[in-house]
């Protein structure tokens, strides 16, 4: 029975290792997709806030062009206040598309963030799970030279 027992334990040992190991690449695996998806958000936040900068270039022609035809109708001669009024529209829509531009890249910086993050996980759970291996091979190897040497003592 004794002479089993340290062949088995052996084994026990190396089939533990083999599962730290796998465990530690699905998690390396899973932090690489991880990773992936976060940084595709990223595009998509940056892909987002260029459509929203189209879009607020839109509104600020259609608000500067409404301005204008609003002046030309009352009267007013294109000049003085009503420059200053229309300078200071094209002012507040183009702050206004900077700050859609800046909350992009806010977003999609986070995104990365995350990204390297998950990689990072990743990396260090398959890094541990070598770690691990190597341990239960130890272990295992030095639970079975013990069995070995109390064999060798009572026999």
């Amino acid at each position: 029975m004794g002479a089993v027992a340290a062949p088995l334990m052996i084994a026990a040992a190396g089939i533990q290792a083999i599962g730290a190991i796998q465990q530690g690449s699905a998690a390396k695996a899973a932090g690489d997709y991880n990773a992936a998806i976060a940084q595709q958000n990223a595009q998509f936040a940056r892909e987002d806030a260029a459509l929203q900068m189209q879009q607020q270039d839109r509104e600020n022609r259609m608000l500067l062009g409404a301005n204008i035809a609003a002046a030309g109708a009352s009267g007013i001669k294109a000049g003085g206040s009503v420059l200053d009024v229309l300078g200071d529209a094209a002012r507040q829509g183009e702050l206004a598309r900077q700050n859609i531009f800046r909350q992009g890249e806010m977003k999609a910086a986070g995104y990365q963030n995350t990204a390297r993050l998950d990689q990072m996980q990743g990396d260090a759970a398959q890094k541990a799970s070598y770690f691990q291996a190597a341990g239960d091979l130890l272990g295992g190897g030095a639970n079975a030279a013990s069995v070995g040497t109390s064999l060798s003592r009572t026999g």
